[in-house]
């Protein structure tokens, strides 16, 4: 877990499971208080990712949803359906991650919270140097 942006409180967690995603949902409330979140979420299709997406239904008051460089990340519109099927909150879809974040932070605002989760793939595409990034070969 890592804070990269104060306004909004922009926090990217590589949480990739069920599990993980459920302990990062546990401790969301003591991270965030009471400010709105919205997360960015990209999942790779080997994934539980209705498990996922049901662990951050009532954590976050949206969702962006959108695709790491990695080939076998799910399409962001699989990721909105599954989101809706489990309940989810409001989502857009960006496909570009450094967008996608960019948009859940003009919809969070400057006191609320941003999270970037669901594979540490999409972490390493927002960290890492744009002008040397190349899709996994994972």
């Amino acid at each position: 877990m890592q804070v990269v942006a104060e306004r909004p409180l922009t926090i990217y967690d590589g949480a990739h499971n069920p599990s993980g995603v459920e302990a990062l949902a546990a401790t969301l409330p003591a991270l965030t208080g009471d400010r709105r979140v919205i997360a960015v979420v990209s999942i790779l299709d080997d994934k539980d990712a209705a498990g996922m997406l049901r662990a951050l239904v009532g954590k976050t008051a949206g969702a962006v949803f959108t695709s790491s460089r990695n080939p076998r990340a799910l399409p962001p519109a699989t990721l909105a359906s599954l989101a809706e099927q489990v309940g989810g909150p409001p989502s857009e879809i960006v496909r570009d991650p450094r967008a996608a974040v960019a948009r859940a932070q003009a919809l969070a605002g400057p006191d609320g919270a941003v999270l970037a989760t669901g594979s540490i793939y999409l972490v390493a595409d927002l960290l890492g140097d744009p002008a040397r990034r190349r899709a996994s070969a994972l």
